[in-house]
């Protein structure tokens, strides 16, 4: 629209209601950001004050507003449940009902939208009308008495703004609501596509397993030569990353849908470590790694799900083996921390590869990992086992964190917190 374009008023009369369309007799002031047209009901049987209204809103040089008129409450409730607007000017005082009953009774009644935001008129002020008016929902009150076009205007934008807003939001958090519903579809879907796939292939597995291992052991026949026990042995530790990998696949899927649950009790940290050390320790000496571990001789109970907390040990041990030089280093220390004496603290730390500045805040991210040069790393292993370990502290209440200089090594820890007296006398019990 041309800035000096002048649009006068265009109406025509619809018995007992009529329609205008009304644009500014003012040269607007922004014409290239110009408003969506504004659909306004009135509802008043004062002809005289409607009049005032449609001046006041032809002064408007910021909004164009798409007019329809009501002359009674029977009018009203027709247009209010057949059409849609963006705003209502309601008279408190109509002859065949009060503003409030009506407003009350038509609320919600707008076809295919929340009702239209409401501004009571008044013909008198009154202090305990308002505050009924606003208790209720009616977004704006204005008096009759003094009305100016700029508090007509105002109240009209605000209340036109603020309901466009909602309509938004409300709009979104449909559309967000939908996508979390088909998001949990497909998660469930996964879940039983994960589970199925564990049952497929476990059970075979584990017959290849232990058919590979009864020949190891010289059952059914001679004892094999040294070249193919070598084979049936590397065949025998591919069974068993097969299955590590399936139990993370599925450990993974069950940590999303919330299935997995803790079996907390008081749990004697020394025998977990010791298990997780003797894991991870076949792994160490193929690369002649140096796998030391330094353990608190007074070292309390925790409070932990024993199978989870190695399982958590055994990921950590497993990574910097994995990212650890043939003739490095690590190390494993559980004890009391400096600041905490009813805390138990676990600390993992190796002098790998590490983990470049870019990388921290990627590496406990499902299916990521790095490679000894710093770069993304796509292939050995799934890249869950950070992830479910942090997972798994986070189940514990704990914090899993890591310290890491590429080129020099990488610290992970993790605290827990120590059982006291009571819950050793419950679990006794």
């Amino acid at each position: 629209m041309h800035s000096g374009l002048r649009l006068w008023l265009q109406f025509r009369w619809r018995m007992p209601l009529s329609l205008h369309m009304i644009e500014s007799d003012v040269p607007l002031q922004n014409t290239d950001v110009l408003r969506q047209p504004i659909r306004l009901l009135i509802i008043d049987d004062d002809v005289v004050d409607r009049q005032i209204y449609l001046r006041f809103l032809r002064a408007d040089d910021r909004n164009v507003y798409v007019i329809t008129e009501a002359e009674s409450a029977e009018a009203g409730y027709r247009l209010i449940r057949d059409e849609i607007f963006d705003c209502i000017l309601l008279d408190y005082r109509l002859p065949e009902a009060d503003g409030l009953a009506m407003y009350r009774i038509a609320t919600g009644t707008q076809r295919g939208a929340v009702m239209a935001p409401v501004i009571m008129m008044t013909g008198q002020g009154n202090e305990a009308v308002a505050v009924a008016a606003l208790k209720c929902g009616i977004a704006d009150y204005l008096t009759k008495e003094g009305l100016t076009q700029e508090a007509m205007q105002r109240a009209i934008s605000h209340a036109v703004d603020r309901s466009r807003l909602r309509r938004t939001l409300d709009e979104k958090n449909r559309h967000l609501a939908d996508m979390n519903t088909e998001l949990i579809a497909r998660t469930s879907e996964l879940e039983r596509v994960y589970h199925s796939v564990s049952h497929e292939l476990k059970t075979p597995l584990t017959a290849v397993r232990e058919f590979v291992a009864l020949v190891l052991d010289g059952v059914g026949g001679p004892a094999p030569s040294m070249g193919q026990r070598s084979f049936l042995e590397h065949a025998l530790d591919g069974c068993d990353q097969m299955n590590h990998h399936l139990n993370d696949l599925i450990d993974s899927s069950r940590l999303d849908t919330g299935k997995l649950r803790l079996r907390l009790q008081p749990t004697q940290a020394g025998r977990v470590i010791e298990f997780a050390l003797a894991s991870i320790r076949t792994a160490a000496r193929a690369k002649n790694l140096n796998l030391q571990s330094t353990i608190a001789a007074d070292l309390p109970f925790v409070l932990a799900d024993p199978l989870r907390l190695s399982q958590i040990l055994g990921n950590l041990l497993g990574n910097a083996a994995k990212f650890t030089e043939a003739g490095g280093s690590i190390i494993l220390t559980a004890g009391a921390p400096a600041d905490r004496v009813d805390q138990v603290e676990f600390t993992i730390s190796d002098n790998g590869c590490g983990i470049g500045p870019e990388h921290i805040s990627q590496i406990f991210d499902r299916l990521f990992q790095v490679s000894s040069a710093g770069d993304e790393l796509m292939g050995s292993g799934l890249g869950l086992g950070l992830s479910i370990a942090r997972h798994l502290v986070n189940l514990h209440g704990g914090q899993l964190t890591v310290e890491s200089t590429l080129g020099v090594g990488s610290v992970f820890r993790f605290r827990l917190p120590v059982v006291v007296a009571a819950q050793m006398v419950t679990a006794a019990a």
